[in-house]
């Protein structure tokens, strides 16, 4: 990433020796209250009987800010961005990774149906190919199996609470891997409550389900178990709206929240989106200062998507899978998120 965290090697008072991510200039505040939040929604998922029998959860890693430009992370041992992972996977391909991004920036400012075909040739060219981790990193049957369905859980928990809490910037280097499980870990919180929608290049899925993110769930895709946890996740926090609306209302007073991107979050886009030229200059218009409004109509959008206008869970599942893989929406994202992947 570009702030380039540091590994510490930390020797606690009980003797045993762990390691500590040192992160700035960063501001991991918002990280720090969005996992409070999973905390609470994992709480949430255990008293389900649905979503308890079957293990739905959102995996955390604890944070600690120590100030406005940095703080401690949890060092996750045996885990492994999903880029680094995709890199190896992708070798073979008529296209490498980093060409297929070019390709995409070279059109992004062409028409909608221009960058629609740019990106469905650049598919034929990028072959899915993430069954391969499963394979090659467990490798007995039972091993095999038990960490897929780790993965399909763990991706369906991570999409329906992501999509209701607006949370974007979805790439490949926020999304790592746990090579002894399986299980997906989001990382990296500064774009929620859908600010993602608000960026120079919006934002145009509710969650990362891209072609080698469903290649990982087997034959069956999203139509197996993806789907059916997908839908008693949001069935658990349809039936909480009321408990989920307090939570935000009390962040609404939180001194260490804050409902649009922090001046360091807005440096980091700048560097991503415009390798800091002058094309940047209205950016700032996209990414608004904070005031109380935002928080309102963020806490309103929630409760929006969590009524979803009285439409059933499968209806909205089903809807939300068609536009997460639809290549129309998937085509004019920012080539940085890797949409082909």
């Amino acid at each position: 990433g570009v702030s380039h965290p540091k590994i510490m090697k930390m020797i606690l008072s009980t003797g045993e020796s762990q390691r500590m991510l040192l992160k700035a200039p960063d501001d991991l505040r918002q990280d720090s209250i969005m996992k409070q939040v999973f905390e609470k929604v994992n709480k949430l998922l255990w008293r389900n009987i649905e979503t308890r029998k079957r293990n739905l959860r959102i995996r955390t890693y604890n944070v600690s800010p120590l100030g406005p430009t940095s703080g401690v992370l949890e060092f996750v041992p045996n885990s492994m961005p999903l880029i680094d992972i995709l890199k190896s996977l992708h070798q073979g391909d008529e296209m490498d990774i980093t060409e297929a991004r070019l390709k995409m920036k070279e059109f992004q400012n062409q028409s909608k149906n221009v960058r629609i075909q740019v990106y469905k040739e650049i598919c034929h060219k990028v072959t899915p190919n993430l069954r391969t981790f499963f394979f090659n990193n467990f490798t007995s049957s039972d091993s095999w199996f038990e960490s897929r369905t780790l993965y399909c859980h763990g991706i369906a928990t991570t999409s329906i609470t992501g999509y209701i809490l607006g949370i974007g910037d979805r790439h490949c280097n926020n999304i790592l891997l746990d090579k002894s499980s399986g299980e997906p870990i989001h990382i990296d919180f500064g774009v929620a409550f859908d600010q993602g929608q608000a960026l120079p290049i919006p934002e145009t899925v509710p969650f990362r389900l891209t072609r080698d993110i469903v290649d990982g769930m087997g034959v069956t895709g999203v139509n197996g178990m993806f789907s059916k946890n997908c839908e008693h996740v949001l069935n658990v926090l349809r039936s909480n709206t009321q408990y989920i609306s307090g939570i935000l209302d009390v962040l609404k007073y939180d001194p260490l929240y804050t409902w649009t991107m922090s001046p360091l979050r807005k440096k980091k886009l700048k560097q991503i989106y415009f390798n800091n030229d002058e094309s940047d200059k209205g950016f700032d218009e996209f990414i608004k200062t904070d005031t109380g409004s935002e928080a309102n109509a963020a806490i309103e959008t929630v409760k929006r998507k969590l009524g979803a206008q009285g439409l059933s869970n499968e209806a909205v599942v089903r809807e939300l899978i068609h536009e997460a893989v639809d290549p129309r929406n998937l085509a004019l994202i920012f080539m940085g998120w890797s949409p082909f992947l």
